[in-house]
């Protein structure tokens, strides 16, 4: 399977290059988008519609494209991948309807068309819950099928989010490119570097992705107290730059393994604290701290497992967290690029507001503040 990877700062800079592309006998099928706020989305997907490629893509809060990061750029996957291994999905959410709801219907699609599909899903950032969605999917597919995505972004404005399939762009709903496994092998990992700190505590009261109380206090105040921050009851607070980006929530599975919860804002009127993501009434967490300089090795070691199992892949996506990028700082290009060169092929992706994606010895989940990967290559 043929790939490439082309971006830039704008439209006609990108689509030129995709007509060289194909003038010098690339036929590319299939496009994976994504694009700043201040694309137009709906432009760039008609007119890789118009040159015969499939499209799923999303917007963003920054834009990798091998080993280069743009913010309110494009960067493009063009794949030339037979037609009858993939299927594109979308749909809106419907008012009154849950995220879940949405992703059953992206579940039944995918196991309906293949047997052995792997889902690659991209949702609305400020109105798809991700946690309902891999959930939903899982319902829907009545099976355990694979999964990988995130959640749009639109560079923290926190005021719409895209994402677009062949068909249309949706600022509330889900797309989905379903792959069939028996033709487009895959293998994904998700990973943070995170570090948890202190004793574990007890989600005394949460509901949904909103939680009142660890260990019978508020979860207001715990926060207050632990990082000596003040004004969290204020409720035009924004505190993901305060302590979104600095200091989530690690909730220990029941499998072992953990995912993190960024904080977002407070819950108005309620004392209550609103997550990226559920966390469960009950469930064990440990606050975490950011990644010593060190991370860059630790996540390439991890991802190094992964190259094992596929050392020549055709290409290789990345869903990394916006906040993550942002505690990281100038780091973060070190990551992009260090995973970029352990594989060497064509990678593209973007910075989310949410990712989809298994970590090692786990189950598909929704993670906040990790980078998530998958490998494609074409089986022979």
């Amino acid at each position: 399977m043929t790939t490439r990877v082309t971006s830039g700062l704008d439209p006609s800079t990108v689509l030129a290059e995709v007509d060289r592309l194909r003038a010098a006998g690339d036929r590319p099928t299939l496009a994976l988008a994504f694009c700043g706020p201040d694309q137009d989305l709906d432009v760039l997907r008609a007119a890789l519609v118009s040159r015969g490629m499939a499209v799923v893509g999303a917007s963003t809060a920054g834009e990798i494209a091998d080993a280069s990061l743009t913010e309110d750029g494009i960067a493009l996957l063009l794949l030339d991948a037979p037609e009858d291994a993939f299927s594109v999905w979308s749909d809106r959410r419907a008012e009154g309807e849950t995220s879940a709801t949405v992703a059953e219907r992206l579940g039944r699609f995918a196991a309906d068309r293949y047997a052995d599909p792997v889902v690659i899903t991209f949702g609305s950032g400020l109105t798809t819950d991700g946690e309902a969605v891999v959930n939903g999917v899982q319902a829907g597919a009545g099976r355990p099928v694979t999964l990988f995505g995130g959640l749009a972004g639109d560079n923290l404005r926190m005021v719409e989010t895209r994402v677009a399939s062949s068909s249309d762009v949706l600022t509330d709903g889900l797309v989905g490119l379903v792959l069939d496994g028996a033709r487009i092998e895959t293998q994904g990992l998700a990973t943070s570097g995170w570090q948890p700190v202190g004793v574990e505590k007890t989600v005394t009261r949460s509901e949904g992705n909103v939680v009142f109380e660890l260990d019978g206090e508020s979860v207001l105040d715990v926060y207050g107290d632990t990082f000596g921050i003040e004004g969290l009851r204020d409720p035009e607070a924004s505190i993901v730059m305060d302590i979104g980006v600095q200091f989530p929530l690690s909730i220990r599975r029941d499998d072992g393994t953990s995912v993190i919860r960024a904080p977002l804002f407070p819950a108005p009127g309620t004392g209550g604290l609103v997550f990226a993501g559920g966390v469960p009434e009950g469930g064990r967490v440990r606050f975490c701290v950011p990644p010593s300089l060190d991370i860059v090795e630790r996540v390439v070691a991890q991802a190094s497992a992964l190259r094992d199992r596929t050392p020549a892949p055709d290409a290789v996506l990345l869903v990394a967290c916006k906040a993550r990028h942002t505690a990281l700082g100038p780091i973060a290009e070190d990551e992009v690029e260090a995973l970029y060169r352990l594989w060497g092929a064509p990678l593209v992706g973007y910075f989310s507001y949410g990712e989809i994606g298994a970590q090692h010895g786990g189950a598909c989940d929704f993670h906040n503040e990790t980078c998530s990967i998958l490998t494609l290559r074409e089986r022979v």
